[in-house]
């Protein structure tokens, strides 16, 4: 599968995940991302998040420390403008309606929060709404004002529902969906230039080709 064509300057991707239920999904997704992006990703975890998902599966996947849920002083560092300067690309998945409206309104009143807010990287917002919150006015305003400020909402899809069992809009979408979004934002480069991840074998024919063109 063809893979879309984000280039990172520094390969750097941070996820800030929140407290939706489909946090619980993160660990697939930091594996994809480092894998077979090649990118180096770090996560920054809100403290309803790590009720929902493990930090030490996501330190072990990523292969560096979760950042937070609390600022941490032993390190010598402020976490948050350390994280947002280190960022080439910022997807905060899912993001609550909670974690929406504070965006939306400038209020830094976590590291997740605050090191969205300091960062000069894209930030690409990834909803996880229930059905009827999907429409509500203050939702639709709080989007308004994030895309207004240069943020990027990613729309929801249809999924199921945990608490219904049936299907509604406002899911989180894939993490395929989500770096096509990314790739056709054009935030960070022509989407214009797949790329596949490259096999051993694979790699040795593209040598072998630009060798016979020389």
């Amino acid at each position: 599968m063809k893979l879309p064509h984000i280039p990172l300057p520094r390969g750097n991707l941070l996820i800030v995940g929140t407290g939706a239920l489909p946090v619980s999904l993160l660990p697939g997704w930091v594996l994809y991302l480092r894998e077979l992006m090649g990118w180096n990703t770090r996560v920054c975890l809100t403290h309803s998040a790590t009720r929902l998902v493990s930090p030490e599966a996501l330190a072990s996947l990523s292969g560096r420390p979760v950042l937070g849920p609390d600022w941490a002083p032993e390190t010598g560092t402020v976490d948050h403008r350390e994280a947002a300067e280190w960022a080439d690309l910022v997807l905060v998945v899912p993001a609550t309606g909670a974690f929406l409206a504070k965006s939306a309104h400038g209020i830094t009143d976590s590291l997740a929060l605050a090191t969205v807010g300091f960062t000069r990287a894209p930030v690409f917002l990834v909803p996880s709404l229930g059905g009827p919150r999907v429409g509500a006015g203050a939702v639709r305003r709080n989007l308004a004002l994030l895309g207004e400020d240069g943020y990027h909402v990613v729309p929801p899809e249809r999924g199921v529902s945990a608490h219904t069992g049936s299907g509604e809009e406002g899911a989180m979408p894939s993490v395929f969906s989500v770096l096509r979004f990314v790739a056709d934002s054009g935030a960070l480069g022509d989407p214009h230039e797949p790329s596949e991840p490259e096999t051993e074998a694979g790699g040795a024919r593209e040598r072998e080709k630009e060798a016979s063109r020389a």
